[in-house]
């Protein structure tokens, strides 16, 4: 990537949701002239004045009797908005100098040509200004990707890797959900169609009658190639399970999908963060590193928190498994309030994923030592946790054991 390209994300975190840095890219305007001062001939400066003379007249220009200098104009430039600024990169990045014309990135496709803002493309309104400006233009929002909404780096990504093979080599499929297009593969490659050739361009897509059940499925094998984020990797894991039935009931849900420890974890993200079931955090996480988004932690380090805090087997019962979750969760809601109101507390040391790695092995193992969970002694556990400072990136069962050192005789 070129020194060009880091520009545009130098006021930004790693999801590349705000620009910056365009300026550099457009020529400054001309300062206007101030008076000139010339010399004769033998390049002597003019004598220097002891008092103020009025101004005089504009001299001829030496060579053309009777020609007047004109003072230099200001040149101006029309700004560029923002989707145009984004075009810029994307063909900077793909050496090109001019946007091909779109039979040329779309040609040998087949299917049946639609206008691109027929396609549900967005889940909701993006916080990305761009994007939202975007989305403004589409009617219908797409019910089938739930919470994975179309992001700007990617659509920048795949764009300028389209622009330059000159082509798009992958079809875009659309399910016919309940009358609406629903883009099941391929959102990121429309949303760079929409922002290069403008939202009723009209392009061939392959169109297939679905169900929303069938949908849902499609774009979770759609996905597993791509790399996601944890809400989104939970959602796959449960879809998959229940045949792509978003609202299956918690029991089936439970049963179909928690078959190993690990999908045991996915089921916890999804449960409280999509229904809230059976309680709901009360703080907030961010579904990137960044947490730009004013997130305490992130929606991975909740679930690994959840990991090490509850036990399951084989054996385990929807309830209990419920009954654990909604335990485990509401001290961690406890914890956070209290570690917010202390002095010295970091989120990005005292929230980290294995400082939350290290609280859910203390509680499970207050809990399978005591028969309580640490709800009473949760202000000296948010005390003792801040108290070590810098813990971020230390190994989750050294944080462990300096929490159970402190705690001890609490």
């Amino acid at each position: 990537m070129s020194k060009d390209d880091d520009d545009i994300f130098a006021s930004d975190d790693e999801s590349g949701d705000e620009f910056g840095g365009f300026d550099a890219d457009i020529e400054p305007d001309d300062e206007e002239s101030g008076p000139e001062v010339t010399q004769d001939d033998s390049g002597a400066a003019p004598a220097t004045q002891e008092a103020p003379t009025p101004a005089s007249p504009a001299k001829p220009v030496q060579g053309k009797p009777g020609t007047i200098k004109k003072p230099s104009k200001k040149r101006t430039r029309k700004p560029l908005s923002m989707m145009e600024k984004v075009m810029r990169v994307m063909l900077r990045r793909a050496g090109l100098n001019e946007l091909p014309p779109v039979t040329d990135i779309v040609r040998s496709k087949v299917g049946m040509r639609v206008p691109i803002k027929d396609i549900a493309l967005f889940t909701g309104e993006p916080k990305d200004e761009l994007l939202a400006e975007l989305a403004a233009n589409f009617p219908v929002r797409n019910i089938v990707n739930l919470s994975a909404e179309v992001q700007k780096t990617r659509v920048m990504t795949i764009g300028s890797q389209i622009l330059a093979a000159g082509r798009m080599y992958q079809p875009i499929q659309v399910a016919r959900v309940e009358g609406n297009l629903q883009c099941t593969s391929g959102r990121h490659r429309l949303a760079f169609l929409a922002i290069a050739y403008g939202p009723t361009a009209k392009i061939p897509v392959y169109i297939e009658e679905m169900t929303l059940c069938e949908a849902r499925d499609a774009v979770v094998v759609a996905n597993q190639a791509r790399p996601t984020k944890a809400l989104e990797r939970a959602e796959h894991a449960i879809l998959q399970a229940v045949g792509g039935d978003a609202d299956a009931e918690q029991d089936d849900m439970y049963g179909k999908t928690v078959v190993t420890k690990a999908k045991a974890r996915k089921y916890c993200v999804y449960s409280v963060l999509e229904r809230g079931h059976p309680v709901r955090l009360a703080f907030p996480v961010s579904l990137t590193s960044s947490r730009k988004d004013g997130g305490l932690t992130t929606i991975t380090n909740v679930e690994n928190y959840w990991g090490n805090a509850i036990e399951w087997s084989k054996d385990t019962t929807r309830k209990d498994f419920d009954e654990a979750l909604k335990n485990a969760t509401a001290f961690l809601n406890t914890l956070a309030k209290h570690l917010q109101m202390l002095p010295g507390f970091d989120a990005k040391d005292h929230m980290a994923s294995m400082t939350l790695s290290a609280i859910g092995k203390y509680y499970r193992a207050y809990l399978e030592i005591t028969g309580n969970d640490p709800s009473g002694k949760v202000a000296d556990i948010a005390a003792a946790i801040v108290a070590l400072g810098e813990i971020g990136r230390q190994k989750s069962e050294k944080t462990y054991e300096a929490i159970t050192t402190a705690m001890r005789g609490k």
